[in-house]
């Protein structure tokens, strides 16, 4: 399950509960006495059928809910408007057990050499530069 979905299950069971809750106080309430001239008629549909209507619509609210989350970046806890400082632009495999990584960091750019052995820096520049 990936994190999107853990962080929406909640939410999602919360309004399943209150929909299955809403529907069980309806039916527990005693009636009030039919008005003796009115034909007592089935204007509402069944229990079940207004039971899936409200489901469908706390479903359909709690994936708004999740899908503009995700849009808009309203993570809880997350500060609106962070910059990312570092960068990973290109890497590259040179054998089993050695990667070279650019990364742009600070205004430089970086060539970083990934192996067995730990992390070096190979070279840097200033971003945008260009060497022949």
């Amino acid at each position: 399950m990936n994190k999107f979905v853990r962080r929406c299950l909640p939410g999602l069971s919360l309004a399943v509960l209150l929909a299955l809750n809403a529907g069980a106080a309806h039916s527990i309430v005693p009636a009030k006495p039919a008005i003796p001239f009115k034909q007592d008629g089935d204007s509402g549909g069944s229990l079940a059928a207004r039971a899936a209507g409200v489901l469908a619509l706390a479903a359909l609210a709690a994936f708004g809910a999740a899908v503009a989350i995700k849009r808009f970046g309203l993570v809880p806890g997350a500060r609106p408007g962070k910059v990312r400082q570092v960068r990973l632009t290109e890497s590259v495999r040179l054998s089993r057990r050695s990667v070279l990584h650019v990364v742009d960091y600070g205004g430089e750019q970086l060539l970083l050499a990934e192996s067995e052995h730990g992390i070096s820096l190979v070279s840097s520049r200033p971003q945008g530069g260009v060497d022949a």
